[in-house]
């Protein structure tokens, strides 16, 4: 998969000023790459989407959630 066709212009580099601007935006992307994948990991275990009507009175509906945190190869 080549990203950097897809997703990043030219000028996408020129928005860091600072090894810890970059820092910052990958840690935010990894962050938000993981909640995507255990959101989608939710919808095929429950058959369902979040704020689906086709969980209601299932039995095994969604009740909230909480914060978790992991560790990966990228910091927690």
């Amino acid at each position: 998969m080549d990203i950097s066709k897809d997703l990043l212009s030219k000028d996408f580099p020129s928005q860091f000023k600072s090894q810890e601007d970059v820092s910052c935006f990958m840690k935010a992307l990894h962050a938000k790459v993981y909640e995507d994948l255990l959101e989608c990991e939710m919808d095929l275990h429950l058959g369902y989407e979040k704020h689906s009507v086709g969980g209601n009175n299932s039995g095994n509906s969604r009740n909230g959630s909480y914060s978790k945190r992991i560790q990966t190869e990228h910091g927690e």
